[in-house]
């Protein structure tokens, strides 16, 4: 099974990533993780070229999602549970406020055939002000971490959000609450 989590930043998405792989592992799961990006040049590009372009800025993250193809692929082949920190879902929800109507749909069309579906979306939900306090409680903000831009990001996911293959995960609480959730609706899909 290939699971996503998605949601904007300070949702919690790295920490529950990190946290899924001990209890499926209990289960009798084999596990792979991803996170994305995960070249850093084509990373450090990307947001090199976010000043300039947004659309070329997105395509460095395409062609590092291609790169990454294979060993998902792979890890599914072995019958891993594939657990990835973010995917095309973000590249999309990101780069729609900055990007025309038509780049935005060219990026969707590039981004479904080079991105893999997933069998499930964790769709980690949060108000945009709690999600700010807590990337900046981090001291870590990059470009696109400020309320109105985070703002038009999370009604960007809104609009994607797909039952039943995606599941919203209430990320307000603690990060227990959020991993126990988690559990319960991969229990739900018969993991």
């Amino acid at each position: 099974m290939y699971v996503v989590i998605e949601g904007i930043d300070g949702t919690g998405k790295s920490d529950l990533a990190a946290r899924m792989v001990h209890p499926l592992l209990a289960r009798g799961h084999s596990v792979s993780s991803f996170r994305e990006p995960t070249d850093k040049f084509l990373r450090a590009e990307s947001e090199r070229l976010n000043k300039v372009d947004g659309l070329s800025a997105a395509l460095c993250s395409t062609v590092d999602r291609a790169m990454l193809r294979p060993q998902i692929e792979q890890a599914l082949d072995q019958g891993d549970v594939v657990i990835q920190d973010r995917s095309f879902y973000s590249t999309l929800a990101y780069r729609y406020p900055g990007l025309s109507a038509e780049a935005w749909r060219e990026l969707e069309r590039i981004e479904r055939v080079v991105g893999m579906e997933p069998d499930m979306v964790l769709y980690l939900d949060a108000p945009v002000e709690l999600a700010m306090k807590r990337v900046e409680e981090t001291g870590q903000r990059d470009a696109f971490e400020d309320e109105p831009y985070l703002t038009k990001v999370k009604r960007k996911f809104e609009q994607m959000f797909q039952p039943p293959r995606w599941v919203r995960i209430n990320a307000t609480g603690n990060p227990d609450r959020t991993l126990e959730q988690t559990l319960n609706a991969l229990m739900a899909a018969g993991l």
